[in-house]
């Protein structure tokens, strides 16, 4: 079976969360490890630059997956059981720090940076220096903020010619390449400005090597492949948490996603939330996005995963009936302020809605669509029930009342129905003493 190994790493300022993911078969039996390995090794798999090594716990022993490998962990685990069908697996996932990893990058770091200077104890403060924690993001290797700003760094960078400087950071990219994943790109993450950026664009990424232009990265969370431009939108790890609430077919707030309800995504993004709505088995997902960018990555992402037609409608485009009945996802390039005028025109060609869940994924508060949400769920929510998922961000001396005092906001907005607080989900710590929340509101008819 299949493991997800996270480094993990906090922005301070929140916008992402860190951390590198590397699969590995867990086996039980020593004699079945060379195997695995033949079978991972044909199917060119296996992560080589990674150790096997065994759980001192469990005595398991792990067998490392190219961590580029964007195949569905399902289709994985069938094509390897095909290759060994006599292998018994079990399950594992766990977070852990990988310090054999990091000692084998940081040997070969040392040993490039031996060929730039002589001075082995500058050489030892500069491996020291180089951030542990990073982001792969196929082909990027994004790393965390202030990173290459130590003073040694600072001396080594400023001493070296254009030239040299990106065989370096070409030399760093191959350390962290696997065969099945190659590394083009490098840079530097920097906290998302809040100011003058209403599309929350990342406009101080420090780029070191590769071209920028229409370059697209990617990642895959839970099964689920997500593709963006990493200099014109924003991309944040840590929300997986509540991707995997939306996929959790357990989860209260959640079950009743099928194939007769709607959903509308009022800040949809790449599709952080649409992909897990459409996932998990939604009808058509109705969504609001302003970043040109991000509405291509949505696109992009919805192709790649398989769910089905994408329409997309521009500010001041007649919507296109046929094209309507046709797509699972219809995005709107425009406010979400439109929304009620574009349900009407979609009621007017004769388009039944079901609504069963809106999202509100804008931080650091999506008060401005209340209004919006709350008319939409009046008069086309699910009959049995509705609920609103309202994404904020909160002190934590706000979170005992938010549920109560957000709940009254919403009930004053509704005329048809009654809405109950139901549960507050903390997705994480966005800067010191404040959470990223999503607060879950059940709607159902007054009697």
């Amino acid at each position: 079976m299949f493991c997800s190994y996270r480094y993990k790493h906090l922005d301070i300022r929140g916008e992402t969360i860190l951390m590198v993911e590397t699969k590995f078969v867990i086996l039980e039996d020593s004699k079945n490890i060379k195997n695995v390995k033949s079978a991972l090794e044909k199917l060119n798999w296996l992560d080589k630059s990674t150790k096997i090594m065994q759980d001192p716990s469990t005595k398991s022993f792990h067998l490392p997956i190219s961590t580029g490998s964007d195949i569905d962990l399902t289709q994985l685990e069938q094509k390897l059981s095909d290759s060994i069908p006599n292998v018994k697996f079990k399950v594992i996932l766990r977070s852990i720090d990988d310090e054999d990893h990091s000692k084998s990058n940081g040997n070969t770091l040392q040993s490039i940076l031996s060929q730039i200077t002589e001075n082995k104890e500058l050489v030892l403060k500069l491996v020291n220096s180089f951030p542990k924690k990073y982001s792969i993001y196929t082909p990027l290797l994004l790393l965390p903020p202030k990173s290459l700003e130590s003073e040694e760094w600072t001396s080594i960078l400023n001493d070296l010619d254009n030239e040299r400087k990106q065989t370096l950071f070409k030399s760093i990219l191959d350390i962290y390449s696997t065969p099945s994943s190659p590394l083009t790109h490098l840079a530097i993450n920097k906290p998302i400005p809040e100011a003058d950026n209403i599309i929350r664009s990342p406009v101080h990424l420090t780029m070191l090597y590769g071209d920028f232009n229409n370059f697209w990265c990617h990642t895959v969370q839970n099964g689920v492949y997500q593709t963006w431009m990493p200099i014109h939108t924003m991309f944040s790890r840590g929300n997986i948490k509540e991707k995997t609430r939306i996929l959790s077919l357990n989860n209260e707030s959640y079950s009743n996603i099928n194939y007769n309800t709607d959903v509308i995504d009022m800040y949809a993004g790449i599709g952080y939330f649409t992909l897990s709505y459409l996932k998990r088995g939604a009808r058509r997902v109705y969504c609001w996005e302003i970043n040109e960018y991000s509405v291509e990555g949505l696109i992009r992402g919805v192709k790649k995963n398989k769910f089905g037609e994408c329409y997309l409608v521009k500010r001041n485009e007649n919507i296109d009936y046929s094209k309507l009945l046709k797509a699972r996802c219809v995005i709107f390039l425009e406010s979400n302020e439109y929304c009620i005028d574009r349900v009407d025109e979609m009621i007017n060609l004769g388009t039944s809605f079901n609504i069963s869940h809106i999202n509100l994924g804008l931080l650091p508060t999506s008060v401005d669509s209340w209004p919006y949400t709350c008319k939409l769920l009046d008069n086309y929510g699910d009959k049995s029930s509705s609920w609103i998922h309202v994404h904020e961000n909160i002190g934590t001396d706000e979170i005992e009342d938010f549920m109560d005092k957000t709940n009254d906001k919403l009930q004053s907005m509704l005329y048809n129905k009654k809405i109950t607080p139901i549960w507050l989900e903390k997705v994480k710590t966005f800067a010191p003493d404040v959470y990223h929340i999503v607060g879950d509101f059940k709607l159902i008819e007054k009697n």
